[in-house]
């Protein structure tokens, strides 16, 4: 079985949430002091892997994920994008998105700006 990066990032955002629940668990196991760092920094790292997973997983991501997969043909994008998705559908180095036709790929260029 193959852990997409998406999967790793949610897998260590679980483990971490289940470390930030178990204060009691490891007052009694550590004492409070030992507990409380464990706990703090549990915490801290989960809300930075939060806000990384959050960047990581936004629609453009998401769009270059799947495209990356076996059996996917094309993704077809039309010009309501957002700038974003607009910016993946015209990137050369994604040649499994695009527009449907020129016209599209036109207004996309300019929904995707410089």
């Amino acid at each position: 079985m193959s852990i997409t990066r998406n999967q790793a990032l949610a897998i260590g955002g679980v483990v971490l949430s289940a470390v930030v629940t178990s204060t009691a668990y490891f007052t009694d196991m550590f004492g409070p002091d030992v507990a409380k760092g464990i706990v703090g920094s549990a915490g801290f790292l989960n809300l930075v892997l939060s806000g990384v997973t959050v960047i990581l997983t936004g629609q453009a991501q998401q769009v270059r994920d799947v495209s990356a997969m076996p059996g996917v043909d094309r993704i077809v994008v039309n010009s309501n994008a957002t700038p974003g998705l607009a910016s993946v559908a015209v990137d050369s180095s994604q040649p499994k998105v695009g527009g449907a036709d020129v016209g599209t790929q036109i207004t996309l260029k300019s929904i995707a700006g410089p």
